[in-house]
């Protein structure tokens, strides 16, 4: 067998029992953006590079950067629906990882019944921030992030939520981003 696993460093991986961790997505901090807009996406070391350890194969600290007025765009989400998955998808020997990102967005509103039918075969960057801070990166240089699957309702009855139930996809790694979210300058 080739010399594939020499250089690999076990790490410890603690938790603390008491510690309070937040789970979800903050309902104010999701930012979505056309992926070929970008001029750099950097991305998290990898197996081999110096430096690399478990954090640094997941992490990204310099900024995307977009073309001159481009950036990312705000979606703001119904509190309490959304959620960052990480899967390993593929056979013994041959996994890969798998990013998403399902939310709800209350309403029909024309603007989000446009953004659906523009963005529905866009490639994508999404950034999703974590109920305590941490932001998550959906989509990277190489593999972007699609919507996969989109309903929308009206509702039924006074007490229904009325709104687009969103799941977008991208196989990448769970990349933490902590560079600037440069925004999109409005025309």
């Amino acid at each position: 067998m080739p010399p594939c696993f020499d250089n690999i460093e076990n790490e410890s991986l603690d938790s603390c029992i008491n510690a309070e961790i937040q789970a979800g997505v903050s309902e104010v901090g999701v930012y979505y953006a056309v992926h070929e807009q970008a001029t750099e996406i950097p991305m998290p070391k990898n197996i081999g590079d110096v430096g690399y350890d478990f954090e640094s194969a997941v992490t990204v600290a310099e900024d995307i950067t977009f073309a001159a007025g481009k950036g990312f765009s705000k979606i703001v989400l119904q509190s309490d629906t959304g959620e960052v998955k990480l899967d390993l998808v593929g056979n013994k020997g041959n996994k890969k990882t798998k990013s998403s990102f399902s939310f709800y967005v209350p309403s029909n509103a024309k603007k989000l019944l446009g953004y659906v039918r523009t963005m529905k075969n866009i490639p994508m960057i999404f950034l999703v921030t974590e109920r305590d801070g941490q932001k998550r990166q959906i989509g990277d240089k190489f593999n972007p992030a699609y919507l996969s699957e989109v309903a929308g309702t009206t509702g039924k009855g006074g007490e229904d939520d009325k709104g687009i139930q969103f799941t977008i996809e991208s196989f990448c790694v769970p990349i933490v981003y902590e560079g600037v979210v440069t925004l999109m300058v409005p025309a």
